[in-house]
């Protein structure tokens, strides 16, 4: 007996891939929070936040913007400080998407604005971006079993296991959390939300 070409094993390498692929964002962020990875340049970016605004807080816990006038960006003890907060947050792939919203935080910070805020709950922005996530998906037509939510964080796991870029990539619902949490604070000609 002869296999064809668009048989079981086409169909069944097909199926292998896809499985292979659903979870890599999840575990990836699991992993690179398990082992306090951040990209390149964190921390100088988190230092020009924090000079725009009067702290960051993270589940609770504040990291001051006092912090500037005492460090330097690229002191090692600022560097520490910084991850006394986010270490904070047990568990990994949630401390991952706080560090992705701080990025978006930083991007605004480039905007030549005097203040994107006082105090900014990042963990906030993280659940406004996971409610954007959800309300877009439940339109799009997903169940409440493909939306389930991490217990430990209210997190839709489906937002932990979306790429950072792309239409429904993390990135792009942090930042619109983030343009909709200091909106009062940013410019209104700079940014029209949609």
């Amino acid at each position: 007996m002869s296999l064809s070409s668009g048989s079981f094993p086409s169909a069944f390498g097909q199926q292998t891939s896809k499985d292979s692929r659903q979870g890599q964002w999840q575990r990836r962020r699991r992993l690179d929070g398990a082992l306090n990875r951040v990209p390149i340049g964190f921390y100088q970016k988190v230092w020009k936040v924090l000079q725009k605004c009067h702290g960051l807080s993270v589940e609770g816990f504040v990291l001051p913007s006092s912090t500037t006038r005492e460090m330097t960006p690229g002191e090692i003890k600022f560097s520490v400080h910084v991850e006394s907060v986010l270490n904070r947050v047990p568990q990994p792939e949630y401390r991952q998407l706080l560090v992705e919203a701080i990025l978006v935080l930083t991007m605004m910070a480039d905007i030549e604005i005097h203040s994107i805020g006082s105090i900014i709950a990042v963990e906030k922005i993280v659940h406004i971006a996971n409610d954007l996530f959800l309300q877009e998906q439940k339109t799009l037509g997903a169940d409440d079993i493909m939306l389930a939510k991490d217990p430990a964080s209210g997190i839709c796991t489906l937002l932990y296991d979306s790429a950072p870029s792309g239409r429904f990539g993390t990135m792009t619902y942090l930042s619109k959390a983030a343009a909709t949490y200091v909106q009062e604070f940013l410019p209104h000609s700079i940014c029209a939300m949609q």
